[in-house]
């Protein structure tokens, strides 16, 4: 029999529930009256108050990170329905701060193997995108990487509805669990590795390679020399200009691709500038070999001013990434390192690039400036 108190909270739960998912922005102002509810013994409110905080970890992510205790708690809970909403919100949560939910992994893994399909589907969800962001968070690591290959068999993770991440986040995650290109999480193909392979054998690609390279290098030694009599604005050379102006101008010129020559060591900063570089090369120019650039896609003309909520973004991006490039695995901030560390869209902001968490990364300075092909100021 239901008595009063456990009326009135379900009541509240329900109200939550409904206003976070008709005016989410309402119901952040209960966000302190759900992790009580989430402890009822009514598994009713325990189901009401698991839904509202499920609409708000898409809503209103950042806003949540308050409750990440209470809803690390909630991954036991006797209710299958309502474990499945927790791993729900766990992997909507983990693209922001991962971190929070290293420590119930093991319950996760627990949750793969339930007899609930929407809970397997759930836990595999939360796995996955811990284990993209932050497999070194992920324990244990060998069970769980069994668990999700065989829940990608079983349950058909490429094509169930209800598993909503890509395939490439999938295989990104077993990529890092098993400790591939980087021991704490992969990389994406426009950084060192590249997603395009070439059809031809590799000595067919470094005698191509070997052909065009010099003229090439003659092509852009030509180029540099002659853009400064072409370029528009104070800089440029003619006729008019004096002796002691064209050779500040060829100092200034041969001063700043000298500054860029610092972006080709290691080699893997200097595959990213290659890419971005205005010295023309084989790989610029040809799709077959590996460190091309990614498909163009239309400039946007005017880039759109950062958000006001930026810093908060990126502190959040180096937290999530554990202060560690992604691209050359330099540490800064807390960790004992000096890289000074960037936040860096995938997708750049001139192409519509979303200032979204799924869309930024952390690269060290040197690396953002290789990326981008230019040394900033």
């Amino acid at each position: 029999m239901v008595n009063r108190r456990q009326t009135d909270q379900r009541e509240q739960a329900n109200r939550i529930a409904s206003l976070a998912e008709n005016d989410p922005q309402a119901a952040i102002g209960h966000l302190s009256d759900l992790p009580p509810l989430l402890v009822s013994n009514d598994i009713v409110t325990r189901k009401s108050a698991s839904a509202a905080l499920l609409h708000l970890s898409v809503a209103a992510p950042l806003e949540l990170r308050s409750t990440s205790e209470a809803i690390l708690a909630r991954l036991d809970d006797s209710e299958p329905l309502i474990r499945a909403n927790i791993l729900y919100i766990v992997s909507n949560l983990a693209t922001w701060y991962p971190q929070d939910f290293g420590d119930g992994t093991d319950l996760m893994v627990a949750s793969l193997r339930s007899e609930s399909k929407k809970e397997r589907i759930a836990a595999a969800t939360a796995l996955t995108k811990i284990g993209y962001y932050r497999p070194d968070l992920v324990t244990p690591r060998t069970e769980v990487l069994t668990a999700l290959r065989e829940a990608r068999e079983r349950d058909n993770l490429d094509t169930d509805e209800d598993y909503y991440l890509e395939s490439d986040i999938l295989n990104g995650a077993l990529q890092a669990l098993e400790g591939g290109d980087m021991a704490s999480r992969p990389l994406e193909d426009d950084l060192v590795p590249s997603g395009k392979r070439a059809s031809l054998s590799k000595p067919a690609r470094v005698g191509i390679t070997a052909l065009l390279w010099v003229p090439l290098a003659v092509a852009s030694l030509f180029f540099l020399v002659v853009r400064p009599f072409t370029r528009p604005g104070p800089g440029r050379i003619n006729r008019r200009t004096s002796i002691a102006d064209f050779i500040a101008i060829t100092l200034r010129t041969t001063i700043r691709y000298l500054k860029h020559l610092s972006l080709l060591y290691p080699t893997s900063r200097g595959r990213l500038y290659i890419r971005r570089s205005p010295i023309a090369t084989p790989t610029r120019l040809v799709p077959w070999f590996a460190g091309t650039t990614p498909k163009k896609a239309k400039l946007n003309r005017e880039t759109p001013p950062y958000p006001d909520d930026w810093a908060t973004l990126a502190t959040l991006v180096r937290q999530r990434d554990g202060h560690q490039c992604r691209n050359c695995d330099a540490l800064g901030g807390p960790r004992q390192g000096n890289a000074e560390l960037h936040v860096d869209h995938q997708n750049p902001r001139s192409r519509g690039g979303e200032d979204h968490p799924q869309n930024l990364r952390t690269l060290c300075r040197n690396c953002h400036e290789a990326r981008h092909g230019r040394k900033f100021d």
